[in-house]
């Protein structure tokens, strides 16, 4: 059998790679120039700014780098003149105690020193309890209005301000079904009597009507932030993801059991592939010390298909995640052996998958190196993906705690399988 040829890998000189990092701070600096958001060239003119330092006298750097320092002072006197004038808007629309909060975080991104934030933060506040209690003064007037001699006793007591006055309120607001106010208004009982069950009855009840309204992203993100297990919450929970999960698309987020997933692709018959959208710090190294890092047995895949899916999933979530054939090709690069096939409910993937799927998964907020299921050039090592999207074939001791891991499942939401 012939021998396999390794790639040569492309090593640039000194010279060239002085070469490749101009060109690409040039592109930095140009792509500043053309940003339409003060806040993007901002960043960009700081990155390009500190790559022609970098590159001292090479070519036109030093020319170049005084060009982004003049320049740089007037993206951020402009960003930050966005950011006032945008807070000042939300000031004067503002209506609410919510809007004039709104109002305060915008004014929060700027430094105090700027102009006068001090006194506009001030004001926003002044006008904010101001707003509050008009708010709460018609809520009470209109209760009162509403439900005649009852609202007028509920609203006598609510003017006393103790939980009791509260507590009566929600109940006579959940008689009514006003579920939304009425959760609103338990917050201010916390403690007293079954408040906390009268809350938990509140949002699921919430969670129904939203389902009903065909609104299945609230209904989920209800039971999962305010429900819990109350109830058959769990089950409904299942049902409505599936909802959300059918009318998905590739780069769509979604929420399924404890996390929140990527759709990465989708297949027939009614099948959609999610990896998580953050990775998460594994509880176990890939493998340990001394062993092949090999898939099959590794520690990670015992992990991922027994802690970590009994404890993401609820048994109704479980029922709809497919367990997968997975096969584990040899490392193209190095050829190390994949190992054979498994078969998962979660997994990694693969280097091949890994490209494959990058454009989905590169985001902003994902900039840590995580671990893929191809083995790397030592048998005790896996393939991982930097934190830049770059697929590395070497790989990394896989006894190590530094990589992230980064699941993934298909799940079925086809109607037979309902």
């Amino acid at each position: 059998m012939a021998k396999r040829k390794k790639k040569q890998e492309v090593v640039l000189t000194p010279e060239q790679q002085r070469e490749a990092d101009y060109q690409k701070a040039i592109r930095r600096m140009e792509g500043a120039e053309k940003m339409l958001q003060p806040e993007d060239r901002v960043h960009m003119y700081k990155e390009a700014l500190k790559m022609f330092e970098e590159l001292g006298d090479y070519e036109d750097s030093e020319v170049r780098k005084k060009r982004c320092k003049k320049r740089l002072p007037l993206a951020r006197r402009e960003y930050r003149e966005e950011v006032y004038q945008t807070g000042m808007q939300m000031k004067a629309e503002a209506k609410s105690a919510s809007d004039y909060d709104a109002a305060i975080a915008q004014f929060r991104r700027l430094r105090r020193e700027y102009k006068d934030i001090p006194e506009q933060i001030e004001a926003c506040r002044q006008e904010k309890e101001k707003a509050r209690k008009n708010e709460r003064r018609k809520a009470i007037l209109g209760k009162l209005t509403a439900a005649g001699v009852f609202a007028a006793a509920i609203g006598l007591v609510i003017f006393l301000c103790s939980p009791a006055a509260f507590y009566l309120e929600g109940s006579f607001l959940m008689g009514i079904q006003d579920y939304e106010r009425a959760n609103t208004i338990f917050a201010k009982s916390k403690g007293y009597r079954d408040t906390e069950q009268r809350v938990r009855e509140c949002n699921y009840q919430r969670s129904l009507r939203a389902a009903s309204e065909g609104n299945y992203k609230k209904a989920v993100k209800l039971l999962h932030d305010k429900v819990g297990d109350y109830k058959d919450a769990l089950e409904k929970k299942a049902q409505y993801e599936i909802e959300v999960l059918a009318e998905a698309q590739i780069g769509d987020t979604v929420t399924y059991g404890t996390d929140k997933w990527l759709v990465a692709d989708i297949a027939d018959p009614g099948r959609k592939l999610l990896i998580r959208k953050k990775p998460a710090k594994a509880k176990t190294v890939y493998q340990a010390p001394g062993r092949d890092a090999v898939w099959e047995s590794s520690s990670l895949r015992a992990w991922l298909n027994q802690k970590f899916y009994e404890t993401c999933f609820s048994a109704y979530e479980q029922e709809k995640v497919l367990q997968t054939s997975v096969m584990t090709p040899a490392n193209s690069e190095y050829g190390t052996s994949g190992g054979a096939a498994t078969n998962d409910h979660v997994f990694l993937l693969d280097e091949t998958e890994a490209v494959r799927y990058r454009k989905v998964l590169k985001e902003k907020e994902n900039q840590k190196a995580w671990w893929l299921r191809t083995p790397g050039k030592a048998a005790d090592s896996a393939a991982f993906v930097a934190a830049d999207g770059t697929v590395m074939r070497y790989g990394y001791a896989a006894d190590s705690k530094d990589l992230a891991v980064r699941p993934a499942i298909w799940v079925g939401i086809a109607k037979e399988q309902q």
